[in-house]
């Protein structure tokens, strides 16, 4: 999103009149009247926030760094992407290794931790510091930093993914309420995805399109194609043997009253890998549709079964 660009007149205006119109009470409402940069580090944050903010005259840079090392990269004036932490600094020398951790060579460099040079020497490798942070650089130079390297899983081929980036960046989507990503020891990356019936629902009705339950919702193919759409914008931030490459539109909501999720809506993974252990296998496997049959326990209490077919969606 690179916003060196000189405008006509007729814009400039245009763009004046909106900022004096609408944007600026809304910085004032916000107290941001006189700002024009924001930084932030150590987590994820929405690229629609930071392109809201954008939109407002104001830019939130994802700045990436450490103790030991001091700033490793941020984003220059007028070019940010959302999805990146910019390219690295002048004064860094970073580099990728061949499990996909960053390293760094920087100026300013930690000399030591205090009274413990055995602690330093196990993060120095070749004169680089090991940050023990997955990422990878793109083609144009930007650093993305995916996950910690210890909460990575491990494909069949020795390829490492994580399932909290795209789980945690999959949820930004206002059509995603919850997912689940699957594909350790496994060929590929793949993923059970519940959709957000209020904004789908939304979505539907805009665009004419009849439907009866969340089930069948689901199920429709122009909202499968958008849920398509929403996972190829994660998967242009990863290396491509990361990439979601399989998913299913889940025919019910993971739900709390079923051991699904606490109540706090954080999923019980193991619990949900074995609940829906047919339909991960049918994501593995050549079925371009599976019939299941669940359990599902109502608001009042009654227990009842619910039997239809999912469709395994493929995502190039």
């Amino acid at each position: 999103m690179n916003q060196k660009k000189d405008l006509n007149p007729w814009w400039r205006l245009k763009g004046w009149f909106i900022y004096h119109a609408m944007i600026r009470a809304l910085r004032d409402r916000l107290g941001l009247t006189k700002a024009r940069v924001l930084y932030s580090a150590g987590g994820a944050l929405s690229p629609q926030i930071i392109r809201f903010f954008l939109a407002l005259g104001i830019e939130i840079r994802l700045l990436y760094g450490s103790t030991e090392t001091g700033i490793i990269s941020i984003p220059r004036p007028g070019d940010i992407q959302p999805e990146t932490s910019g390219k690295p600094m002048p004064w860094t020398d970073v580099k990728i290794s061949e499990e996909g951790e960053i390293r760094v060579k920087s100026k300013y460099l930690f000399a030591g931790y205090y009274k413990n040079p055995e602690a330093k020497a196990k993060k120095i490798k070749d004169g680089y510091y090991c940050t023990d942070d997955f990422g990878y650089i793109d083609d144009n130079g930007y650093l993305i930093v995916i996950d910690r390297m210890e909460d990575l899983k491990e494909l069949s081929d020795g390829g490492k993914f994580s399932p909290q980036y795209c789980e945690v960046r999959l949820r930004f989507s206002p059509y995603i309420r919850d997912v689940l990503v699957v594909g350790g020891d496994r060929e590929f990356v793949t993923a059970l995805i519940n959709i957000d019936l209020d904004n789908v629902g939304r979505y539907a009705e805009s665009n004419h399109i009849a439907y009866t339950t969340f089930t069948d919702l689901s199920q429709k193919l122009p909202v499968i194609d958008l849920v398509k759409d929403e996972i190829r914008k994660v998967n242009r931030t990863l290396p491509s043997h990361a990439r979601i490459q399989r998913f299913v539109n889940m025919h019910k909501e993971f739900d709390a009253d079923e051991a699904e999720m606490t109540r706090t809506r954080k999923l019980r993974r193991n619990f949900v890998e074995e609940r829906y252990r047919d339909v991960i296998s049918a994501l593995y496997g050549d079925e371009d549709v599976i019939a299941v049959e669940a359990p599902i326990t109502y608001r009042g209490g009654r227990k009842g079964t619910i039997s239809t077919s999912i469709h395994i969606n493929t995502v190039k």
